[in-house]
């Protein structure tokens, strides 16, 4: 496919985001930037791991609920009631799901059943009972995975910035390029509308990829954008946040105010910051590669902090990115959190995950 670089038109930009929904965590005003930093543990309950049920192939799967749908919630920072008042403090304890990855950074939900990662240079299908599959062969050279997604017309697309590249996968397996040139394509997070918004680790941007295979620059250059690692984008608040890794920051982007430099949201003290997932309640979840920890900033109705970082929980082994589950055996209310180690660890954190892209249900 053809490779071009423009950039950002703010009127193409948000003429192709999605309009904010009624339900979840809509945002009706906008934030003042306001930001927290923490280098402790908030909250002092003690959590539960979910359940579990041995399988084959690769430690414990998990039997607790079906995903897919998420919840809806109230909004967060405007007057919330129900879960999204009463979510659980950490710390959680996190449950070994499986450990039969390796080089994988990021996993997916297919939706229909599956987990899927990298494993040596194939990527493997994981369901439930611990049963593994060969999905599809990563081309060389080969390196970390550290972003993997599904795009609503099922195709998955996955970061290999050892060719820097972002490629594309089909439902039966076969790899294309998707964009090419990029210097460190790293965390990717699919739109509504086909687009990919990313993170370029190396060339300290964040850039959208169109369907086309076109790049649109959104943000870059040092210190609001320094080694970008993980990526949300937000359609309900019309906004992108993302990790500065070293700097353990998470800022945000406002696609309602276009020019503006992207805002500080938090600081996580003594941490080098990776993935981002968003619940239904407009809260953000970061993983701490650093220290092995999992994160929860809760935000206000314009996507400004409302406290310091929870830590929710720490895990025995290297972490990167973290995912809600979703499809049958995975339980929607379950944050999945995984790294290059191979292993994925589950946390019952009760609460779903904000609606995110998904193939089409099969026939």
């Amino acid at each position: 496919m053809k490779r071009g670089y423009r950039l950002l038109g703010w009127a193409l930009l948000l003429s192709g985001a999605p309009s904010a929904c009624s339900g979840g965590h809509v945002g009706a005003a906008s934030s003042n930037g306001a930001s927290a930093t923490s280098g402790a543990s908030a909250g002092g309950g003690e959590g539960g791991g979910a359940a579990t049920s041995t399988g084959e192939g690769g430690g414990a799967a998990v039997g607790a609920g079906e995903g897919g749908g998420a919840a809806v919630g109230a909004g967060a920072g405007a007057g919330p009631s129900g879960e999204c008042a009463a979510l659980a403090p950490g710390p959680f304890e996190p449950a070994l799901v499986t450990a039969v990855f390796s080089g994988s950074e990021d996993f997916a939900f297919d939706g229909r059943g599956y987990l899927v990662a990298k494993q040596g240079s194939n990527l493997v299908r994981f369901d439930a009972t611990g049963r593994t599959s060969n999905f599809a062969s990563l081309p060389g050279p080969q390196g970390p995975v550290p972003g993997l997604r599904y795009r609503p017309d099922g195709t998955l697309v996955a970061a290999l910035p050892a060719r820097g590249a972002v490629v594309q996968i089909s439902a039966t397996g076969r790899v294309d390029d998707y964009v090419t040139g990029l210097t460190d394509p790293n965390g990717l997070a699919p739109d509504a509308q086909g687009n990919v918004w990313a993170t370029d680790l190396a060339g300290d941007r964040v850039i959208r990829l169109n369907p086309d295979a076109t790049i649109d620059e959104i943000a870059s250059g040092a210190p609001e954008v320094s080694e970008p690692n993980g990526i949300a984008f937000d359609p309900a608040r019309r906004a992108v946040f993302y990790t500065n890794s070293s700097a353990g920051e998470i800022r945000r982007i406002d696609l309602n105010n276009p020019g503006e430099p992207p805002s500080l949201v938090a600081t996580v003290a003594s941490s080098v910051l990776d993935g981002l997932v968003l619940d239904t309640c407009g809260h953000l979840y970061t993983v701490d590669t650093e220290n092995r920890t999992l994160y929860r900033v809760r935000l206000d109705a314009g996507g400004a902090a409302l406290g310091e970082a929870e830590l929710l929980a720490r895990f025995p082994t290297g972490v990167a990115n973290a995912q809600f589950g979703a499809g049958p055996g995975f339980d929607a209310r379950t944050l999945y959190v995984g790294g290059a180690a191979g292993s994925i660890y589950a946390v019952a954190v009760g609460i779903a995950g904000a609606p995110v892209p998904a193939p089409p249900e099969a026939p």
